[in-house]
C-alpha cells in the first residue's frame, strides 16, 4: 500500500475528477489524502479518504467569488476577467498553499502527489530536482494549455491547420493581451519569490507541464489540437467514468419520445440565468422537445414558477445517466461538461467566453461536434436556430459519435493505474 496525496483547486470541475481517482486508488489499497477547499471535506471523507482543508486565509467559496474579488464583476467575460482570476484566485494563494502542501506531504509520508493541472502551488515543489522530491502526476482537467504556435493560448484560438506557416504566436496576440500575460506572470513570480523560489523561466502552464513526471489529459486527441512539440510526459487518457447509480432524479414529461435538450451554465458562471438558461427555455418553449435545465447548485426558485410546459429544472443531476438520452447539450463551455457530452456522442451548442472557456469552445469548433454562438448572452433566435439546425441534420451527431468511439477506446482509470504503479516502483 502506498500513500498518495491528491491536491485540487476548490471548484467542482477540478475536485470531482479527483474524487473519482481517489475512490479508484482506495479500491486498489492505497492510502489517499485529498488537499482542497473545506467545502469538499464531507464528500471526501465519505469516499474513505483523509481530508486536509486549505488554510482559512485562502479557503475561498467558489459560489461567491465576487465576495472575495469584487473587481471580478467589473469586467465582462474574456481575457481581462481570466487574467484577474489567474492573479487573484490561482497565483496569490501559492505561498500559503505551497507551504501547506509541503507539510501535508511530510506528515502523510506521501509516496506520490497527484494534482489538477491548475494547482500551481506545486510549482515550488517542481523546481526541485526530480530525485529530491516525490513524483508528481498532473491531471489535465482543462484544455491542454501548452504554449506553442499550435496552442495560441490567449490569442485568437485558431486551429493550427488554419494558421499560415510563417505566422508566429506573438503576431496573434495584441498589445493589451500581452500586458495581461505579463501581469499574470508577474503575479506568479511575486508568489514564488515569497517562498524563496526562483522566478518562472517561461509560461506558468509550460513550467508545470514540463516539471511533472506525468501529465494525463482527460480527453483524446480527436478533441485536442494536433501538436508536434508536446512534452513526452503527456498522455491522452480519455474521460473518467461517472457512476450511473448515483442519480436519483425523478423527472418525466407527457411524451417521453420527444428529443431531450439539456442546458446548464455550470457551477461558476451561474449567477445570472438570463445569460443562457432562461433564453433557452423561452427559445425552445414552442418546439416539440423536452428541455431539462440544471442550475449547478443554485436554487431552482430563482427561475420562478412561470416555466414553459416542456421544461423541467433541477439543481444537480448525474450527467452519466441523462446525457445518453439527450439529443443536444447546451452549455457555456465548461471543459468537464463538454467532455461528458462528447463521451456520450451528444452534439453541443456552446455559449461561453469567460473563465477560460474560449479555449474549450475552440475545441468544439475544431472537432466539429457542435455549434458555438460566440457569446455569453445568446439571443433566443440564436439558440432556436442552433437547436433546429442540429436536430434537422444527422452530421452533428455522426461527428460526435466518431469522437465517442475514440473515447470508448480509452480507459482513463486503467491508464492512471499504470502511471501510478510505474512512478511508485521507480
Amino acid at each position: 500500500m502506498s500513500r498518495i496525496v491528491l491536491a485540487a483547486i476548490a471548484t467542482p470541475g477540478h475536485v470531482f475528477p479527483m474524487f473519482t481517482i481517489a475512490e479508484h486508488l482506495i479500491g486498489q489499497g492505497h492510502d489517499v489524502t485529498l488537499f482542497s477547499g473545506s467545502l469538499f471535506q464531507q464528500q471526501t471523507e465519505a469516499l474513505g479518504a483523509t481530508f486536509v482543508p486549505f488554510d482559512e486565509r485562502v479557503d475561498v467559496d467558489y459560489r461567491c467569488l465576487e465576495k472575495y474579488f469584487p473587481e471580478r464583476a467589473e469586467h465582462p467575460p474574456g481575457n481581462v476577467q481570466m487574467a484577474l482570476s489567474l492573479r487573484k484566485f490561482f497565483a496569490a494563494p501559492v505561498p500559503v498553499l505551497s507551504t501547506q502542501l509541503g507539510q501535508v506531504i511530510a506528515e502523510e509520508r506521501a509516496d506520490l502527489l497527484i494534482i489538477d493541472n491548475t494547482f500551481y502551488a506545486a510549482l515550488p515543489l517542481l523546481q526541485q530536482p526530480a530525485d529530491k522530491r516525490i513524483p508528481v502526476i498532473a491531471i489535465g482537467v482543462t484544455p491542454l494549455p501548452w504554449s506553442s504556435k499550435d496552442a495560441v493560448f490567449w490569442g485568437a484560438r485558431i486551429p493550427p491547420e488554419l494558421l499560415p506557416a510563417d505566422l508566429t504566436r506573438e503576431q496573434l496576440v495584441d498589445g493589451e493581451t500581452h500586458q495581461l500575460i505579463e501581469q499574470v506572470r508577474e503575479a506568479f513570480n511575486q508568489s514564488l519569490v515569497a517562498v524563496d523560489c526562483r522566478p518562472l523561466t517561461g509560461d506558468y502552464n509550460d513550467v508545470l507541464m514540463s516539471g511533472v513526471d506525468r501529465y494525463l489529459q482527460l480527453a483524446t486527441q480527436l478533441f485536442e489540437f494536433t501538436r508536434d512539440n508536446l512534452p513526452a510526459t503527456v498522455d491522452f487518457i480519455g474521460a473518467l467514468p461517472v457512476k450511473v447509480e448515483d442519480d436519483k432524479t425523478e423527472i418525466s414529461w407527457p411524451d417521453e419520445s420527444l428529443p431531450l435538450i439539456l442546458v446548464t451554465q455550470g457551477t461558476l458562471a451561474n449567477i445570472d440565468f438570463s445569460q443562457v438558461i432562461l433564453p433557452t427555455l423561452r427559445a425552445l418553449a414552442a418546439l416539440p422537445v423536452r428541455v431539462l435545465a440544471i442550475t449547478g447548485g443554485r436554487s431552482v426558485d430563482i427561475l420562478g414558477e412561470d416555466l414553459p410546459d416542456n421544461a423541467r429544472v433541477v439543481e444537480y443531476l448525474n450527467f452519466e445517466h441523462w446525457l445518453p438520452k439527450a439529443s443536444i447539450f447546451i452549455t457555456n463551455g465548461g471543459y468537464g461538461s463538454l467532455n461528458s457530452a462528447i463521451r456520450h456522442g451528444v452534439p453541443l451548442v456552446v455559449a461561453g467566453t469567460g473563465d477560460g472557456k474560449l479555449e474549450a469552445v475552440a475545441r468544439v469548433i475544431w472537432s466539429r461536434c457542435g455549434i458555438s454562438l460566440h457569446t455569453d448572452t445568446p439571443s433566443e433566435q440564436q439558440l432556436y436556430q442552433a437547436v433546429t439546425r442540429i436536430l434537422s441534420s444527422p452530421i452533428w451527431r455522426q461527428q460526435a459519435q466518431i469522437i465517442k468511439a475514440d473515447y470508448d477506446a480509452h480507459d482513463a482509470l486503467a491508464s492512471i493505474t499504470r502511471h501510478v504503479n510505474e512512478l511508485i516502483a521507480q
